[in-house]
């Protein structure tokens, strides 16, 4: 467990972690290369690990070094897996594969997870490979993990698909199609949800050779067929996601606080966080390639969609928490769609400590009360909520007890000893 006390400030300059979404998708684009890629600062975390044992299991040798990933690519062939993919907690890593994993020669691969992973929806991409004329189901027929995939050859150039439950099955066909004879249609039936996801996705297989065109403003994409992965040397840039508790700490506490390794004209969606709290009252400075932040600020509630932003969900409930007024997170359905169901766990966990949040269908809203009291808090093995309870837990009085911590390994292997090196008063148990 991870003991919280109050702290009074944050001083130190920091490495923001490298980007998780970013160093999934290099690393699988570099095993299906013709050739050696070199991936630098990738993200060591146990997601993305995942997707580099699962492109182990495809047929791409990788040589993990210090701080840089050597990746021999499987030459545009992946091979039939000896054994099941077992990609852990990475819902990235199982909808990214599972779409590659279709390519194989001859067999079947066998992709599944852990619990969590296992009750995370499957449907619509493997609604979408079978409109493909791929072979691909779910073994419990129940649209979740474990799910097998036939290999074969693509026989249909156009698919339909939902845009508004993951964003990680338009990555998926966009990553699987150049391997398609002729030019291919990705159509969305509803509007897309976590847009900037598809953006990073287009912006890494741009720099590996493959090409995606975007047509009828995010509706249609057009992918072409009969491409090949080209193997280059690609670095990875800071997370903004896992920067965001940085910057809540910073922005609520006594603080001076420089994140490096961000990016001012990065792709993530989760950039926004300097935005929103820009609008509720910080003054954030975003330099080329770091942010500085020097708290603390009295935050205003405002109203934020977070369609395209759903990782960020858990740090600003606690940020409207402190602020004064109103805050209101909306149009997150999918939110209760990712490792928890991150709406309600906030609210739940979150009013142990005094907060007045009210749950609805597609968010919360959150009545600020300027401080919070320490309790137990479950963290229901989800990551960001650990990192954004440890922030709820340096301003309460008393001392907050978070279980779970280790889950950090995820996304942010690193987050306490970063913040530690911050002056958080942090105790691991």
């Amino acid at each position: 467990m991870l003991i919280v006390e109050k702290t009074e400030e944050l001083r130190g300059t920091v490495n923001a972690p490298p980007s998780k979404s970013y160093t999934h998708r290099a690393v699988i684009c570099a095993s299906l290369g013709d050739g050696v890629s070199k991936i630098l600062n990738p993200l060591n975390s146990e997601d993305c690990l995942s997707s580099l044992y699962g492109c182990i299991s495809l047929g791409a040798q990788i040589e993990r070094r210090k701080d840089i990933w050597v990746v021999e690519g499987n030459y545009n062939s992946p091979k039939t897996p000896d054994n099941v993919i077992d990609v852990g907690n990475s819902g990235t890593t199982l909808r990214i594969l599972t779409g590659i994993s279709s390519q194989i020669p001859r067999g079947y691969a066998i992709l599944t997870g852990d619990e969590s992973i296992r009750r995370r929806p499957m449907g619509p991409l493997l609604d979408a490979l079978n409109q493909l004329g791929i072979v691909a189901f779910s073994s419990k027929m129940d649209g979740t993990a474990p799910v097998v995939v036939k290999g074969g050859k693509i026989e249909r150039n156009l698919v339909r698909i939902r845009g508004d439950v993951s964003s990680q099955f338009i990555t998926s066909l966009m990553m699987t199609l150049p391997f398609a004879q002729e030019d291919s249609r990705i159509v969305l039936t509803t509007p897309l949800k976590s847009a900037p996801y598809l953006d990073i996705t287009m912006d890494v297989l741009e720099r590996f050779g493959i090409k995606v065109k975007v047509l009828e403003g995010n509706r249609e994409y057009l992918v072409e067929g009969n491409q090949r992965y080209k193997p280059t040397k690609y670095r990875v840039e800071g997370d903004y996601s896992s920067a965001s508790y940085i910057l809540a700490a910073g922005v609520l506490l006594n603080s001076k606080i420089l994140i490096k390794n961000l990016f001012k004209d990065s792709k993530q969606g989760d950039r926004r966080i300097v935005d929103i709290l820009r609008e509720m009252g910080a003054h954030i400075k975003v330099r080329e390639d770091r942010v500085v932040v020097e708290g603390p600020y009295n935050l205003e509630g405002i109203s934020i969609d977070v369609k395209d932003i759903p990782d960020l969900v858990p740090t600003l409930a606690v940020l409207g928490c402190f602020a004064q007024g109103r805050t209101e997170i909306y149009n997150g359905e999918h939110v209760r769609l990712k490792e928890c169901d991150r709406l309600h766990a906030c609210a739940v966990e979150l009013r142990k400590m005094g907060g007045r949040i009210r749950e609805k269908p597609d968010g919360l809203i959150i009545e600020g009360v300027g401080r919070l009291r320490g309790a137990r808090l479950n963290t229901y093995g989800d990551h960001r909520l650990v990192m954004a309870f440890t922030v709820a837990g340096l301003l309460a009085e008393g001392r907050t007890i978070i279980e779970g911590e280790e889950s950090v390994k995820v996304s942010f292997p690193d987050f306490i000893p970063v913040m530690k090196s911050l002056g958080a008063n942090l105790t691991v148990k």
